[in-house]
């Protein structure tokens, strides 16, 4: 019979250290100004791990603009003006990221979009880093990625046409193959291990920025140190895998990707960067993290607004039917509709808008963290603290948006500014100086895709085998990252020649 002693001592030792945790760090924190912090809820705050943001919501509405979880130091902003003031007026303060143990056990805190600012504000390596990534998907910079854009979206198109009951799938291969192609010249089918393992890491990563994912290893974060076999660390083991996978998705396309450029096989962005440091090895590293980052900031976030809008289609035929009208009176039947075609398609993207609107796909955004003490609204905010911007709340604003919980594209129509507004007027896209940096390829790969499927295709409900339509729950997961759960519906070209279209233009890119 084993021993039990070890086993006794370890659980001992972890109820001493658990007790220690929470006499220290779970008192209220006490304002060092005259003034308080803001309102929110008493005592221990329980964070939910599934749709947080509608509990911030509940919680706004009760407690006003801001709201403090005090045993936490994270303010939650549910209102589109406070986030602005906060984290772009006062950018300087609000630019920081919080980095969790969780982060840092799942690898996911040296990614550039997570990474913490202050340590490395002042280093060559991370100013490289920011400048390699700014310069890389710049506006100016996008047209270099019109051809992978164009390709991989006809090659949507194709796949709809042969399998449209496989959507899903089909609209995350895109999200992939795009950044695949943009950055490496490689093109990785939906099938390929390295796309599957993807699909891991992001779920991986999702899962290590959502407060609530592992409540006792956030309010004990010593537990790190503990085997994986002790009571509640079972997180441990997905904390290896997670890292492990991130490792291959990082290495495995730059190492193709490089290796393809020195046989003169193929060239590719990531390569020529790579040529260019001439063997520096910071710069190197920093070149490759750029395009793990790409991956999983576009990826998931592409497919989710993408899926988002067949949805919306599928259940608002009316507004499929006026983007199509549109369609029909600018572009023709003729050809697939471009870039060029871009601005005079209001109504295009009015859809577009009312999708990014509705549907944010990172509800709460990337959270930003306070460099020092301020003060906003008669209330203290102090150094250090978290704050989410509850992005899902923000595009529900009743005193912004009418029926604001309802799919009416016609809202950006009617508005001041007109459908054609600033990119950065898109609140998905973030706020202030981690403003999502691939903001403009992310918009363009979008958009592409609403204006292709609108052109070729007729989306509805799908029927059963007594022709009876089959409803569409219209539920979407509860993570970080928020997409719409499997749905059925019907997709078939609208045109007699949309298939010749199709056709025609995937074999033109090959």
């Amino acid at each position: 019979m084993p021993d039990a002693t070890p086993t006794l001592s370890l659980t001992l030792v972890a109820a001493i250290l658990a007790f220690s945790y929470f006499a220290l760090f779970s008192r209220p924190r006490k304002s060092p100004s005259a003034l308080s912090c803001p309102p929110g809820p008493n005592g221990l705050t329980s964070m939910p791990a599934l749709a947080p943001w509608v509990q911030f919501q509940k919680w706004g509405n009760e407690f006003g603009e801001l709201v403090y979880l005090q045993d936490r130091n994270i303010l939650i902003l549910n209102h589109s003006r406070v986030a602005i003031d906060l984290l772009e007026k006062r950018a300087r303060i609000y630019s920081d990221r919080r980095v969790t143990p969780v982060m840092d056990l799942f690898g996911t805190s040296t990614i550039l979009s997570l990474m913490a600012t202050i340590p490395q504000r002042y280093s060559p390596d991370w100013r490289f880093h920011r400048k390699l990534f700014q310069q890389t998907f710049r506006q100016a910079a996008v047209p270099y990625f019109f051809p992978a854009q164009y390709s991989k979206t006809h090659e949507l198109l194709n796949s709809l046409i042969t399998d449209p009951n496989n959507f899903m799938q089909h609209v995350m291969a895109l999200s992939q193959r795009v950044i695949y192609e943009s950055l490496y010249s490689l093109d990785i089918p939906a099938d390929h291990p390295l796309a599957k393992k993807s699909i891991t890491a992001m779920d991986a990563v999702g899962a290590s920025l959502v407060n609530g994912t592992f409540p006792l290893f956030e309010r004990f974060p010593f537990l790190r140190f503990m085997p994986a076999w002790f009571p509640g660390c079972g997180f441990k083991q997905q904390a290896i895998e997670c890292s492990a996978i991130l490792e291959e998705v990082n290495l495995i396309p730059f190492n193709i990707a490089v290796d393809n450029l020195k046989s003169g096989s193929r060239t590719s962005l990531i390569a020529e960067l790579v040529m260019k440091s001439e063997g520096n090895l910071a710069q190197i590293e920093a070149i490759q993290s750029m395009g793990l980052v790409s991956f999983i900031a576009a990826a998931d976030t592409t497919m989710s607004s993408i899926s988002s809008f067949l949805l919306c289609m599928c259940l608002y035929p009316d507004t499929q039917q006026k983007g199509q009208e549109e369609l029909d009176r600018v572009v023709g039947r003729d050809r697939l509709p471009t870039f060029e075609d871009r601005n005079s398609l209001p109504y295009v993207e009015a859809i577009y808008r009312e999708v990014m609107r509705l549907h944010p796909a990172v509800p709460l955004g990337v959270s930003h963290q306070s460099t020092e003490d301020d003060t906003y609204g008669g209330y203290h905010i102090p150094k250090g603290c978290e704050v989410i911007p509850n992005i899902w709340a923000m595009s529900r604003d009743p005193e912004l948006y009418h029926e604001p919980h309802e799919f009416i594209p016609e809202r950006f129509i009617e508005s001041e500014d007109g459908p054609f507004g600033s990119i950065n007027d898109i609140l998905a896209y973030g706020f202030g100086r981690r403003v999502c940096a691939g903001r403009h390829m992310a918009d363009n790969t979008v958009w592409l895709a609403i204006a292709s499927v609108l052109a070729t295709f007729a989306l509805g409900k799908a029927k059963d085998e007594n022709a009876n339509e089959i409803d569409i729950s219209n539920e979407f997961t509860e993570g970080f990252f928020r997409h719409p759960k499997p749905f059925q519906c019907s997709i078939v070209p609208r045109t007699p020649n949309a298939k010749d279209l199709i056709s025609a233009a995937t074999l033109a890119n090959e």
